[in-house]
């Protein structure tokens, strides 16, 4: 008969191990963060410069990165970047693939008044006539535009837009082009 022999508990030991007390560094960045998340920006972009500089001196080049990457960022949130207004050819691209047919004629009419030479606004106001199927504006507007710029025949010939009126014989001076 096998007795059990008593097993007692592992003495606990009065203090568990402690961590190590982290860097200033650390505590520094993780101050600077909240910040950051506080949406605090200029407090914690002077937070982040005192510190990237303060790791750079104590050769923590990673600590530094990261103060860099958040120093970045808050730049971004103090100085935001001036929004580009889209050109007139962009915006008017834009409608014809909506196939906002009348805010397309009505952005190429104010910009062919401001860029009358400019042969692509003549040739998307003939696409925008396409796809509404005013065959006649569409040839007149595609004529100037290959006028202006005789590689708009090309493009004209690739454009689905035109098939419903391609065949018309107002289109004939496209051939041997």
């Amino acid at each position: 008969m096998a007795t059990k022999a008593k097993t007692e508990p592992a003495s606990k030991s009065p203090s568990a191990p402690s961590h190590p007390a982290p860097s200033p560094l650390a505590v520094a960045f993780s101050k600077a963060v909240k910040l950051v998340d506080a949406g605090k920006f200029p407090e914690a972009a002077k937070a982040l410069q005192i510190l990237r500089d303060d790791a750079q001196a104590a050769g923590e080049w990673s600590m530094k990165r990261r103060a860099q990457v958040y120093l970045s960022l808050t730049d971004a949130k103090i100085h935001p970047p001036k929004a580009v207004a889209a050109d007139p050819v962009t915006e008017i691209q834009a409608c014809l693939n909506r196939h906002d047919t009348e805010e397309a004629l009505k952005l190429s009419e104010k910009a062919i008044k401001g860029h009358p030479a400019k042969g692509a606004l003549h040739y998307l106001r003939a696409v925008a006539f396409a796809q509404d199927e005013n065959t006649e504006a569409a040839a007149e507007s595609l004529k100037k535009a290959v006028d202006l710029d005789g590689d708009f025949v090309f493009q004209w010939h690739m454009e689905p837009d035109f098939n419903p009126i391609r065949k018309s014989p107002l289109f004939a001076f496209t051939e041997g082009r």
